[in-house]
C-alpha cells in the first residue's frame, strides 16, 4: 500500500527529474558552442592552444553542470592545464597570458557550476 502523501511526493520527484532531463537537453547544445566562444577568447596564439583549450573547456563544463561533479576538481584542472598550456606556447610562465586565459576559463566554468542549481529551481516553478 502507497500512502498518498508518498505517491504526492514521487510525483513531485518525477516531475523534478523531468525538468533536469529538459535543462540537461539545453545544456548539451549550449554547452559546446559557448566553449568555442570562451576558447577564441581565451587561447593562446596557436592552434594547439586553440584546441586544447576548446577540449578542455567543453569536458569541465559538462562535468560540472550536467554530470554534476564537484567544481574545485575542474578548476584545479583548469588551473593546470592553463600553466602547462601557457609553458609550451610561451616557453615559460608569461603571466599575462596565463591570467588571460586562467581567468576567463575560471569565470565561466565558475559561473556555469554555481548558476546550475538555481536554472533547476527556476523552470522548475514553471
Amino acid at each position: 500500500m502507497v500512502n498518498p502523501d508518498q505517491e504526492k511526493l514521487f510525483d513531485v520527484l518525477e516531475k523534478q527529474r523531468q525538468h533536469q532531463r529538459k535543462v540537461d537537453r539545453v545544456l548539451k547544445v549550449v554547452l559546446p558552442i559557448v566553449a568555442f566562444l570562451v576558447a577564441t577568447i581565451c587561447a593562446n596564439m596557436n592552434a594547439g592552444s586553440m584546441l586544447g583549450t576548446l577540449v578542455i573547456l567543453i569536458v569541465a563544463l559538462w562535468m560540472v553542470t550536467i554530470k554534476r561533479q564537484p567544481l574545485w576538481y575542474w578548476l584545479g584542472t583548469i588551473f593546470i592545464y592553463c600553466l602547462i598550456d601557457n609553458y609550451f606556447s610561451y616557453g615559460s610562465l608569461y603571466l599575462p597570458g596565463f591570467s588571460r586565459q586562467f581567468g576567463t576559463m575560471f569565470s565561466f566554468v565558475g559561473i556555469f557550476g554555481i548558476a546550475r542549481p538555481y536554472i533547476d529551481r527556476w523552470l522548475l516553478k514553471d
